[in-house]
């Protein structure tokens, strides 16, 4: 007997294939539709093209998966005996690598969600850890859409990302037209099969040519939730995919703009699929605790009372949401754009002021320097070092820290030009720089040379800062050895675990560290070199 399988196999390409997915999606949510809702579905799912007639001869095309009532006109149904086999067809389009494609061998976990994307009509978020490999999916996904004669455009948050994507594009499909669009760059989908575009260029064109059917990836798509963002989300493009290490934001940007858009989030990569499948490196975590000097406590207790007062001033008197964060901050953003004379201004303003001064108080503590520099051995022992600042200035006290210190360490910043950034990330990467220092620059999206060791010098409340910058430390490495990824915070601060600091992330932690240790008051340079070679060498 044939199966749905077979039936496939003996279809005319990639286009006939993409269609049965796409209608088996549209019939398992409601059978009984006939072939004008069917035509109106496929519409909906980026297939502006088609017909009714194309719809028939899809339907009668393959009698294994579908089956109608008779009635005139015929309302179509999945097949019972295709349920089950549907699982295959999904399978073996996965395990099929595109025409057009030439890059890496996909993982299992990315062949997984590339299928399960498919049967959601190719809609949905994958969330995948950082290190793992997320863009190739994104990748995957537009060549199979290349090869079904459909446009892709590729949403990126800025410069970096733009010339990345491009790059990994032109090598992964060689024959394929792939353009840039923003960042001085003009191409087009009108003459290009693919475009990279920066999100805040994108969202003030039209990019897709009308009529034609398209893919959209949104790389960082946790940042597009913003109103302005949320213009590039455009809705003609039917087949919608994002990509991102954690799907969550502090305000609601996510169900109001990314949810309705995207649809589902699609299993991807957590830290225990990374470890289990050696795509991640074991790791161990350290929480090192300083405290403020004198007057360092009392400047900061005089910015968080003030902030504190001015954050229920804003909430009681002026209207700003309490939670989430992001909504508030926003709320207070927008009044401090007001006039001076206006006193929802002027709190909003304060409040700022006072929040920005209390967090570079935490960034540029003198006992994290001092902490940097009881790590110097550390980082001489470690091939290579990232450490995470929150300013520039920190960041580049750091580096001066290091480099007295006898390390080769120096910052990299948004201050730099687009030349010396490329320098300093080749340096780090061929070696001759030991140690790169940043503010959040690093947190996203750039490509980092491996690194083993990370050290956070400015706390972070957000889950997603932190798994970003583990991302960059627990990249596999050729002997297997473990990274190590240590946070430095104020004690009795918003930095301090005790709290409630970095509580979702060491939750998640705890499942899958090798070790995780917080330091005491008196741990010294020598005690934490001893920690950082017992892991090493596996004790």
């Amino acid at each position: 007997m044939p199966t749905a399988l077979n039936k496939i196999s003996k279809g005319n390409g990639v286009q006939r294939e993409l269609m049965w997915m796409l209608l088996q999606h549209l019939l398992a949510d409601q059978p009984g539709q006939n072939k004008r809702q069917l035509l109106a579905g496929l519409r909906r799912l980026g297939q502006p093209n088609l017909t009714t007639t194309d719809v028939n001869r899809a339907l009668y095309a393959n009698s294994v998966l579908f089956a109608h009532d008779g009635a005139t006109p015929p309302r179509w149904r999945m097949a019972a005996e295709a349920a089950d086999d549907f699982a295959a067809i999904l399978a073996a389009a996965a395990t099929a690598l595109p025409r057009c494609y030439r890059g890496n061998e996909p993982r299992a976990w990315q062949t997984e969600a590339l299928a399960a994307w498919r049967t959601q009509g190719r809609r949905g978020v994958v969330e995948a850890v950082t290190g793992t490999g997320k863009t190739t999916v994104g990748v995957l996904a537009a060549a199979a859409a290349v090869d079904a004669a459909e446009r892709v455009l590729v949403l990126v948050p800025g410069r970096e990302l733009l010339d990345q994507w491009h790059d990994v594009l032109r090598r992964a499909l060689p024959g394929v037209r792939v353009g840039r669009f923003g960042g001085g760059h003009e191409d087009s989908l009108h003459d290009h099969s693919v475009l990279v575009a920066i999100v805040h260029s994108a969202a003030r064109h039209q990019m897709l040519p009308l009529g034609a059917p398209g893919l959209l990836v949104a790389d960082e798509v946790h940042r597009y939730g913003a109103p302005t963002f949320a213009y590039a989300l455009e809705p003609g493009f039917g087949a919608r995919l994002g990509l991102t290490a954690t799907y969550a934001r502090e305000d609601n940007g996510l169900i109001e703009h990314l949810e309705p858009y995207f649809g589902r989030v699609v299993a991807g990569c957590s830290y225990e699929r990374g470890l289990t499948d050696e795509i991640l490196a074991p790791f161990r975590v350290g929480f090192l605790g300083v405290h403020f000097s004198p007057d360092e406590q009392e400047r900061h207790d005089e910015y968080d009372e003030r902030a504190r007062a001015l954050r229920r001033r804003m909430i009681l008197d002026h209207g700003c949401p309490e939670e989430p964060f992001g909504e508030f901050i926003g709320a207070v953003n927008r009044l401090s754009q007001g006039s001076a004379a206006d006193p929802r201004t002027r709190d909003a303003r304060n409040y700022l002021n006072a929040f920005t001064k209390r967090r570079q108080v935490l960034a540029e503590c003198r006992s994290k320097q001092e902490a940097l520099a009881s790590l110097a051995l550390v980082f001489a022992t470690a091939d290579r070092g990232l450490v995470f600042g929150e300013t520039t200035t920190s960041a580049e006290q750091a580096a001066a820290v290091l480099r007295r210190n006898g390390v080769l360490a120096e910052a990299f910043t948004s201050e730099l030009q687009q030349h010396e950034r490329k320098d300093r990330l080749a340096g780090f990467r061929e070696g001759k720089l030991k140690v790169l220092t940043a503010p959040r620059v690093l947190d996203e999206g750039i490509d980092v040379p491996q690194a083993e060791l990370g050290v956070v010098m400015a706390g972070s409340k957000s889950k997603r800062q932190m798994i970003q910058r583990m991302g960059r430390v627990i990249r596999p490495k050729k002997d297997r050895r473990p990274a190590a990824f240590i946070v430095l915070y104020v004690r009795g601060t918003g930095e301090d675990p005790d709290n409630g600091a970095h509580e979702d992330f060491r939750e998640q932690l705890i499942e899958v560290a090798q070790d995780i240790v917080d330091f005491g008051p008196d741990t010294s340079g020598a005690d934490l070199l001893a920690w950082y070679c017992k892991g090493r060498m596996g004790i």
